[in-house]
């Protein structure tokens, strides 16, 4: 079972499709294959039991064993924000007596004691993200928490508890805390540049640009590191400056700080200004090709934000891709903007070798 769902995770990791599909897509994609590996018959209703009603509401699925609801599961888009959602779901599961709530989009996963007192987030006792956490720790809770044999039994629910009240808990915490101020810093989320701008314009009166965020930021994750002088350039005797290796690959965390000098995109180089050229150009590229069914450009979004939009007024700093109707998202850390690329190209059947980026 174990090593299942681990395989069943890392094909989830791999495939970036999965960010654009809808609830119904989800549901048979990752969830019920889920609950399969976990013992569950999805095809039994006596066990998965979808749609159940709760008063005029329906919850998505209803694990039920002797005919006894046993967990709830309500299912989301990819991406999509969860916490308007969290009450809905716990209302379902009091008003039943269900003693385990699972909130998920398919990638993230709440895990609640709906019966337990406090608001909604302390009855919240654990969080799996499909895409950051290590598949073996995932699955190893999944059995604890979701298999049949697990729920039959009692034992989820006793797992569930003692994962709430243990101590494992506040030293996974301890360990976690400093790596994840460390990943903050040292790759910021948009959000956090976002909120440092907001903040230091109501302090200052200025607004600083995305790049002074990220050198403050770098500043920090690499004390003993001088920012690098600026290189006055020599006049270069051909067009263009003798190419530095190419930096491409799955794994784009590596360009805060740095200025991007060049990028090939489907065999094409460019030489952009600024990071933000890079990102208009892979979506007008993408447009220029795909126009028709450019749409599902649409279902590529963050945790908080959209990357595009058909207006101006959904994005930040929004540039019009070609003489389109979509807008394109260039408020985005350098990291950020790379893998926007790639995701978008992704998306249309692209590869990531069909994007390569020098940087400096």
């Amino acid at each position: 079972m174990k090593d299942e769902l681990i395989k069943a995770i890392d094909e989830i990791r791999s495939n970036s499709s999965l960010l654009i599909l809808d609830e119904a897509s989800i549901k048979a994609a990752i969830i019920l294959r889920f609950l399969s590996l976990l013992g569950w018959n999805p095809f039994d209703i006596n066990q998965v039991r979808p749609e159940y009603t709760v008063e005029s509401k329906r919850v998505d699925f209803s694990l039920r064993i002797n005919g006894m609801n046993k967990a709830f599961i309500e299912v989301k888009r990819p991406n999509e924000a969860l916490e308007p959602h969290q009450e809905q779901l716990l209302n379902y599961s009091f008003k039943e007596g269900v003693k385990i709530g699972i909130l998920t989009n398919g990638i993230t996963w709440w895990f609640y004691l709906p019966l337990n007192e406090g608001s909604w987030e302390q009855r919240r006792f654990f969080t799996a993200d499909l895409m950051e956490q290590q598949p073996e720790t995932i699955a190893e809770r999944f059995i604890a928490l979701l298999s049949r044999d697990n729920i039959a039994t009692g034992n989820a629910v006793k797992n569930a508890e003692d994962l709430y009240q243990s101590r494992q808990k506040r030293t996974i915490l301890r360990d976690a805390l400093p790596k994840a101020w460390h990943k903050l810093i040292s790759d910021p989320d948009d959000l956090l540049v976002d909120l440092l701008i907001e903040t230091t314009e109501k302090l200052s009166g200025f607004r600083p640009e995305v790049e002074d965020i990220e050198k403050f930021l770098y500043g920090i994750s690499h004390p003993s590191t001088p920012e690098p002088r600026p290189v006055r350039p020599s006049v270069p005797t051909t067009p263009y400056p003798t190419p530095r290796p190419r930096v491409s690959g799955p794994s784009d965390d590596g360009y805060i700080n740095k200025q991007i000098v060049a990028f090939t995109l489907l065999g094409r180089e460019h030489r952009p200004r600024n990071w933000k050229e890079l990102m208009v150009t892979v979506a007008e590229e993408m447009y220029r090709r795909h126009t028709a069914e450019f749409d599902r450009a649409l279902g590529l979004r963050g945790s908080k934000m959209a990357y595009f939009g058909l207006s101006s007024n959904e994005l930040s700093q929004p540039s019009r891709v070609s003489d389109s109707k979509y807008f394109v998202e260039t408020k985005l850390n350098t990291n950020s903007i790379v893998r926007r690329c790639r995701e978008l190209l992704s998306l249309f059947g692209y590869r990531d070798s069909d994007l390569t980026i020098e940087a400096r």
